[in-house]
Formats: C-alpha cells, structure tokens, sequence
C-alpha cells in the first residue's frame, strides 16, 4: 500500500498534527505501508528532537512568500544576535510585533489563514507525484485548512481522498464573521471526501447532527494516542512531597483552573508540589501564596512526556466542548500514572469515558471542595504506598490506544475504502 500524505504541520514543526503524523507515519512504515509526505519547507530554531524513519519518503515545498521570507528574517536576526551575544531583544522583539500585525491581517485576507499561500506551490508538487508514482490513497491531515483544498486534486483523478479532519472546519473559536462559511466548506468537503476520520465520537456525532445521518457512512474515529517509553523517576530531593503535573495550557473561557487553585489553598498542611508546564504567565496571579506551586513555562512535547513520568498525580481539565477531548489525556495513559480528570462540561465528557474504560484515573466535578478532597484521598494513599494509585489501570484497555495500535486501524481503514 501506498500512501501520499499532506501535512501542513510535520516534523520539525511541534504541533498536535505534526506529533500526530510524526507517530503514525513511523508506525505505519512498520506495518508495511510506503508512505510520502509533501509538507512545507519550514526550519525552527530548534531541532525536532527524534528522527523520522528513514523509510518515509518527505518532500518539502516552499510555504509561500510571507511565511517562507518572513522566517528567513527571522532566522537571521536570531543568528546575528545570537553571533554578537546581545541581550537587547528590543530589535528582535519590534520586528515579531509588526510581524504579528502583518499576519493577522493576512489572516483575515487568505481563507482561512495565511498558510493558504502553500496552495499553488503544494499543488504544483502535488500534480507531479501523482503523475509520476501511482497512489493508492492521497489523505489530508486538517489543520490547517489548506491541507484539504490541496487535497481536493486526488479527488478530481478519482484516488481515493481521506481527510483526517480532527476538530470539525466549524468550531466555537472560528470567527463570528465566517462561520457561514465554515459550516459550507465542511458540508462540501464531508460530501467530496472518500472518507473522514474524525478523533472522538462526539465529533461524529456533531457532524452526522449538522449534515445528516447520511455522512456517518464514511465517518471514522481515529483518536490520538500514546508511544511507549521508558518510565522515569522522580529526583530523589523530590520523593518526599506528592508531585502533581499539568502539562499544557489554561484558557479562561473553557480550561480555567480557578476551581483548581481554591482547591490548593485549602491543602497547604500537605506536602505537594504541583508543576504547571506550558504557555500560562497570565493565571500565574490565581495560584499566588500557595506553596509548592511552579510555573515552569513552556516546555516541547518530549521534554513534557518526561515531566509526566515524573509525576505521582497527572493532572488534566476537560474541555467545556464535549465533543473535544485533549490528546494530553492520551498522554497521560502512556505516562503509567494517576490521572485526576476535572470535569467542567455539563454535557458529556469523552474523557470521562476514556477514563473509565481505562480505570486510569479519578473523575471530579469543578467544585474546589470536592477537587480539595479527591486529592486529600489520594495524598494519603500516596503516603501509605503511592503504587495504590495506578491499582485501578486496565492494561489491556490502555493498549488499544498506543500509537502502534491506531496504525493498524489506520491501515485498515484504508483498506476498506481501497476495496
């Protein structure tokens, strides 16, 4: 089988599709699938800290004249400061202000977003693969965007096209004044698809709620998942007091830990540190005068997953959409440790169910009081013997959700539309 991928975000880009397409796609040259990839020719200051397999075949198109010249910029003015070893980022920092302000009004201009630009150059390189190799099957990795109208092209040679779509086009954050348009391009793109994989069953079913039953036809689930690493070990100053970890970020609107914080400041007679690693400078102001509390700031993916595995309690709140469910929660099962979920949707909660399905974790309200007591409870099984806490784990559950495990379903998806 023989499979060309479009994938805006890819290697070295540290994006959830990139981190998405960078285990699947390693996964399924295991199994026997040849995979090519065409993404953007896009560097980043930082190496991508693992290697693709060298059997994946990758070819780089350039991203268009804003991104690709305004990274090239970019880049060297961060070696020119870094060769002349200056602490003044005023130069820098004046040049990414009024890179922000062009994009943002590039956004509104390209739909849905500037990345749009890749369009002519990835379809060019598009046309020429499927001229010259034969394909059993062209997929669209979603977002962005413009990794489906790239995509649309197989359709018009009659290969069959996948959209990993993710999140639906239309979310709660799209912008007011292009949410009709939105709701259009989905409906067009659901139709024109050979088949749409989709994260959650909660997004099928908004999809099948909005376009009809019809679509669930070709509509799969094909959630995130989990690599099986090397499980580590918390420093030895650190054995003493109860680790607490949350990997990610805060939003005021559908992931505030305010409930969380109220739920601290009444345990300050126990000995825990908690570790909040990701982009939350500005919830910093909740967790004031509560010790043990660390904002470690933005940390990659990798350096994440160690964190975790650090951690007696790793700690996650639910998106108030309930057909969302963070892929951290997928990477908190392969972490092997203690999950407390926080609910905040008065809906359905996809990773309630996955918690329960997994037995790998506890599930409480967004309540302070009963957030304080969950953790009061489990403090103390931590004290008597903290291998207590993942008792609870269905092995045989959590594997099905490893990163291996979801090629092979991949694959096999494949093979259905192939047939």
């Amino acid at each position: 089988m023989k499979v060309l991928l479009i994938a805006y975000e890819f290697p070295p880009i540290l994006a959830a599709q990139a981190l998405r397409w960078f285990y699947l796609s390693n996964e399924l040259v295991d199994i026997g699938v040849e995979i090519h990839v065409v993404c953007p020719d896009i560097s980043t200051e930082n190496a991508f800290p693992m290697d693709m397999d060298a059997r994946i075949t990758i070819h780089r198109v350039w991203p268009g004249p804003f991104i690709g010249f305004s990274q090239r910029l970019a880049g060297n003015v961060w070696r020119n400061s870094k060769a002349a070893n200056s602490r003044n980022a005023s130069k820098p920092s004046w040049l990414f202000q009024a890179y922000r302000v062009v994009r943002s009004i590039l956004n509104a201009i390209f739909y849905p977003d500037v990345r749009s630009e890749w369009y002519p150059f990835a379809l060019r390189k598009i046309k020429k693969l499927l001229r010259d190799e034969k394909f059993d099957a062209v997929i669209s990795s979603h977002e962005p965007c413009v990794d489906i109208f790239v995509g649309n092209y197989a359709r018009k040679l009659g290969i069959p096209w996948v959209i990993d779509m993710g999140d639906p086009l239309l979310t709660p954050y799209s912008p007011k004044w292009r949410r009709g348009i939105d709701l259009k391009v989905e409906r067009k793109v659901i139709h024109s698809a050979s088949s749409i994989w989709v994260t959650a069953g909660s997004v099928l079913d908004l999809l099948i709620s909005r376009h009809g039953a019809s679509v669930e036809r070709k509509i799969s689930v094909l959630p995130q998942g989990f690599s099986y690493r090397r499980v580590g070990r918390k420093n030895k100053e650190d054995e003493q007091r109860f680790l607490m970890v949350f990997t990610g970020n805060f939003y005021r609107d559908f992931r505030n830990p305010i409930e969380l914080a109220k739920a601290l400041f009444g345990l300050q007679d126990l000995a825990i540190s908690f570790i909040i690693a990701g982009d939350n400078s500005e919830f910093e102001p909740m967790f004031q005068g509560i010790f043990g509390v660390e904002f470690a700031g933005k940390k990659s993916h990798f350096e994440c997953l160690e964190l975790q595995r650090q951690a007696d309690v790793l700690v996650n709140i639910g998106n108030v959409q309930s057909y969302q469910i963070p892929g951290k929660i997928y990477e908190y099962l392969g972490a092997e440790k203690a999950i407390l979920h926080i609910k905040t949707a008065e809906d359905s909660d996809p990773g309630v169910e996955l918690l329960e399905e997994t037995g790998s974790g506890i599930v409480v309200k967004n309540c302070s009081r009963q957030i304080e007591a969950v953790l009061r409870d489990m403090y103390r099984q931590w004290v008597d013997n903290p291998e207590q806490l993942t008792d609870g784990r269905k092995e045989d559950a959590i594997k099905v959700h490893s990163w291996s495990h979801r090629a092979r379903t991949c694959k096999d998806l494949l093979k259905e539309i192939l047939h």
